[in-house]
């Protein structure tokens, strides 16, 4: 004997009852709990009601959470109506070879980082040339000047 089963029909929104009863029972988790409340939080906030008032009035409601753990969910959820959703990024428009029609191939460097690391701590470091005219220091120059040109100290000689 074979037995099919019988044939699946569709359900309406009226069968997601388990669904819709969901919204009206209070959050497992305290992150949950704090979320669901908080449109109230906020209205409280907005009113200038301290938030250690509120933690203590949500304490009172039933929300069992230490007030350091209640002020992390809070400032979390002001982060996330702060900040706008950002965009996808979307890639650049690709240019167009006018000779062939062709888009040509994105420039991709995978070691440009690294190129720019390398040039950044060259500039940075410095380099010891003794024998540089522009990298002598400026006492060094005076004594350069003050021996003159054929190593002889000028003085030296006028007093002999």
């Amino acid at each position: 004997m074979e037995s099919n089963p019988p044939p699946r029909r569709k359900r309406a929104s009226a069968d997601l009852t388990h669904l819709r009863s969901l919204v009206s029972v209070l959050p497992a988790t305290n992150a949950g709990q704090v979320t669901a409340a908080w449109g109230e939080i906020e209205a409280a906030l907005a009113r200038g009601t301290k938030l250690r008032e509120v933690w203590e009035a949500a304490r009172l409601d039933g929300l069992e959470m230490p007030y350091p753990q209640f002020r992390v969910y809070v400032s979390r959820l002001r982060r996330r109506r702060r900040e706008p959703t950002k965009p996808a990024l979307q890639p650049p428009p690709t240019q167009t070879n006018t000779a062939d029609g062709l888009p040509e191939p994105p420039v991709h460097d995978p070691f440009r980082n690294l190129r720019e690391q390398r040039e950044k701590k060259r500039q940075s470091t410095f380099e010891y040339e003794p024998f540089s005219i522009s990298k002598t220091s400026s006492i060094e120059r005076g004594v350069m000047a003050k021996i003159g040109r054929n190593g002889v100290n000028p003085k030296s000689e006028t007093a002999s």
